[in-house]
Order: structure tokens, then C-alpha cells, then sequence
């Protein structure tokens, strides 16, 4: 694990979640401006995913930990398969629990790396 990567995805997936409530409630999520952050955090996500993989460190319980590793990487898409089609509150609030679940992902990842 890479900490200060985990530490900044944990927070831009908090910070976005939180913002992407926010606009959510004011009935104003649009798609395109959520696209460069998608990518960026999953970029981090698989940055993440291949140096957990990589690492000669072996954590603790190795299935618990891959398993968030492959979560991590397909929470974001999964979520933006509908939510980039569609302009609604709820794909909004769609887009944050995915980014919310995120942070909980990565703070679960950095426990079983330990």
C-alpha cells in the first residue's frame, strides 16, 4: 500500500461523496464535470490495487484483502455505468454512496495491509 495515496483517495472520495450529496439535493448533478475526478480516483484506486499486489508484504488475512482490492476497482465503474447516462438526483446520490464506499474501501484496505 502506498499510505499517502491511500490517504489522499480517502479523501477526495470523502470530499467528492459529500459534494456530490450536496449538489444532488439542490437538483443540480450533471455528468461531465464528475469525469476527471472518476478517472483520477480510479487511476489512484488501480495504482493502489497494483502495488497491494506487487508488494512481497503479505497481509494478515490475503483473500480479505484482495477482496477489497477488486472491490475498490469496480465500485466507481459500476456506479458510473448508470449514473453517466442519466442527469437525476438519483444518479447524483449514486455517484456519492460509490464515493463514500470508497473511502470506507480504502480505510478497510490500509487495516488489512497491517
Amino acid at each position: 500500500m502506498i499510505e499517502p495515496l491511500a490517504f489522499a483517495t480517502t479523501a477526495l472520495c470523502l470530499l467528492a461523496g459529500l459534494t456530490a450529496l450536496v449538489v444532488s439535493a439542490a437538483g443540480r448533478y450533471r455528468w461531465p464535470p464528475w469525469r476527471p475526478l472518476a478517472v483520477l480516483i480510479e487511476l489512484a484506486l488501480l495504482a493502489q490495487a497494483i502495488a497491494g499486489l506487487a508488494s512481497p508484504h503479505h497481509p494478515a488475512e490475503p483473500g480479505t484483502h484482495v477482496a477489497y482490492l477488486l472491490t475498490s476497482l469496480a465500485v466507481l465503474p459500476a456506479a458510473l455505468a448508470w449514473g453517466a447516462r442519466d442527469d437525476t438526483r438519483s444518479a447524483g446520490v449514486l455517484l456519492a454512496v460509490a464515493l463514500l464506499t470508497l473511502a470506507v474501501l480504502v480505510i478497510r484496505l490500509q487495516t488489512t495491509w497491517r
